[in-house]
């Protein structure tokens, strides 16, 4: 079996996720941080996790800034929400809902941690923009998110344990010098993530090595490099047909 992962575009106008710039934090004044959870709101994203493990720590400086649909689950926004008025996080907790790509970017660029305790991921493109703008991670061990998200570039809790995840966001928040070498592993693993080129690129290699030689255009081995291809998209000294490692 192999696998290809998906490619990563985390910025407008960006080519690649080299391209992507890094996230300069919030800078506020009063030393509060900017926390970032791009994500739907539905169950399996865990907003409602993070709220309750949020609303213990009332007592630091802080911001929830939540970027995702607010109309896809109307019953999970509505119970969201009278969870964020119950703890008294009205000014705190922030659903912008869908927003476009500029301001997605905005609120990477002025992020200091990205958050997203979910319940299953298959991959997570979101926790690889997040690592593509070099962004601490806190998120869960669900699903495929060990493989997206190294040990060096973030927090993985158990998904659903809130008495971890509010020991892991004290953490951060009051470490320094923790979100400075969880934001340092983030920004080695953005080198490593695929662009889209590259990502399609291994899906054309991995299809035409999975056909038989007959199927294939005359004197083209299975492995070559598809049709049309620029050999300047993939890793240097990389054949077209080989694995791309992951993070």
């Amino acid at each position: 079996m192999r696998v290809v992962m998906p490619g990563t575009a985390p910025a407008p106008l960006s080519v690649g996720t080299a391209a992507a710039p890094l996230s300069a934090g919030s800078a506020r004044a009063d030393g509060g941080l900017s926390l970032l959870c791009v994500a739907t709101l539905i169950p399996r994203k865990g907003h409602a996790l993070l709220v309750d493990a949020l609303a213990g720590l009332k007592d630091r400086a802080w911001t929830l800034h939540c970027a995702g649909s607010t109309t896809r689950d109307p019953a999970t926004t509505t119970a969201l929400r009278a969870a964020i008025t119950r703890h008294g996080l009205s000014g705190r907790v922030l659903l912008h809902g869908e927003v476009d790509a500029a301001t997605l970017q905005a609120l990477y660029h002025r992020a200091d941690v990205f958050v997203l305790l979910s319940w299953h991921e298959g991959y997570g493109m979101a926790l690889a923009e997040a690592l593509a703008h070099g962004l601490p991670v806190i998120s869960s061990t669900a699903g495929a998110i060990p493989e997206t998200v190294p040990a060096s570039a973030g927090l993985l809790l158990p998904p659903g344990d809130a008495n971890a995840l509010r020991r892991a966001l004290a953490q951060v928040l009051d470490d320094t010098a923790l979100r400075h070498r969880l934001a340092a592993g983030a920004r080695a693993a953005r080198a490593q993530l695929p662009t889209w080129q590259q990502a399609v690129a291994g899906f054309a290699a991995a299809l035409r090595a999975g056909m038989p030689a007959d199927a294939l255009p005359a004197g083209q081995p299975a492995d070559a490099l598809p049709a049309g291809q620029p050999a300047d998209t993939l890793p240097a000294g990389q054949p077209a047909g080989a694995p791309r490692p992951g993070p």
